[in-house]
């Protein structure tokens, strides 16, 4: 985010960081915040009180993962190329027709005895991106799904038992990672029948990645999950789309991927998948395209703005941060 200022401003910068440290506004209150980002990253901590501040070392942190990052191909030139067909205006009827099948498709499903069959498309539907749209009917069926007498605690398959586990976290739901009990042996490991069943574990893997501290059976899912799928890859080279799955959770979970750029991988695999929601595959390929030409306007409107009016950050960070 950039800041906007007035060219005739008069205030001075210790004036201008004063007014930025000292509003009350949310989004104001990031660049002091950075000082102590900053501070923390150096592994320091900032203690202030009413008389005066101290400086206390702490253990650096983890180091983080690292990325292949490739030099930025953004400029005016590639900015102002960008062009789309999509707009609201001219696929509203088509969008919202998709909208209400796909909402039809999840109130169906929660009315039906197969609670695997429900979380499948609720995973679908927010991998896909479009989420945001059925919210309270994925809630409701989440309601319906727990409160029903033949809740998932009860099943004894792997995969929908994680899934479950999975998407009720997801949406911010209660549950226990106690479920996952019943498939450990009296020693306290997995079983070794369930390491043949790939989708299971592929599930497991990525439950494991939603638990909390204290969680020891999760991180022995995960111990679990990615060693047997590490070995069972070789036994599915004849399924493309399972091997990229598999592929993509060992190395980055889905909890841990960004939402957009989730959406258009899932697209390819989601459309490859036998049991497709024709719907929701279209409405899902539809709202990317015209989230995206929002987009595109967007940052072809900021590449315009004045830049002798624009604060970046880099410019807020080094007015912060002490000499």
């Amino acid at each position: 985010m950039n800041l906007v200022f007035s060219s005739s401003s008069s205030s001075s910068p210790s004036v201008l960081l004063t007014k930025l440290t000292r509003t009350s506004h949310p989004r104001m209150l990031v660049p002091a915040l950075l000082v102590q980002a900053y501070q923390t990253r150096r592994g320091q901590a900032i203690v202030s009180n009413s008389s005066s501040s101290k400086v206390i070392d702490h253990p650096p942190a983890a180091q983080r993962r690292l990325a292949q990052y490739h030099p930025t191909i953004w400029g005016p030139d590639l900015i102002d190329s960008f062009t789309t067909h999509y707009t609201y205006e001219s696929h509203a009827t088509r969008w919202e027709g998709l909208k209400q099948n796909v909402a039809k498709a999840l109130v169906a499903s929660s009315t039906k005895d197969d609670a695997c069959s429900i979380l499948k498309l609720i995973s679908s539907v927010q991998r896909l991106g479009v989420a945001y749209h059925f919210r309270k009917e994925i809630q409701a069926a989440l309601v319906t799904l727990i409160s029903s007498t033949s809740t998932l605690s009860t099943t004894n398959d792997l995969h929908t038992a994680a899934l479950q586990f999975q998407i009720l976290r997801e949406n911010g739901i209660s549950v226990s990672s106690d479920l996952f009990n019943k498939f450990r042996s009296g020693e306290g490991s997995f079983k070794d029948s369930l390491s043949n069943g790939v989708e299971g574990l592929l599930s497991l893997n990525e439950a494991s990645h939603l638990g909390m501290p204290g969680e020891d059976v999760l991180e022995e899912a995960k111990r679990f999950s990615s060693k047997n799928l590490k070995q069972s890859m070789s036994t599915i080279l004849n399924d493309d789309n399972l091997l990229k799955q598999v592929e993509q959770s060992l190395k980055t979970p889905v909890h841990w991927r960004m939402p957009r750029i989730e959406a258009l991988n899932f697209i390819d695999i989601y459309q490859r998948d036998d049991s497709k929601n024709l719907a929701l595959l279209e409405l899902a390929k539809l709202d990317y395209n015209l989230v995206q030409s929002v987009y595109q306007i967007e940052i072809k409107e900021l590449s315009r703005q004045d830049m002798h009016h624009i604060i970046t950050w880099k410019y807020v960070i080094e007015l912060l941060l002490p000499e």
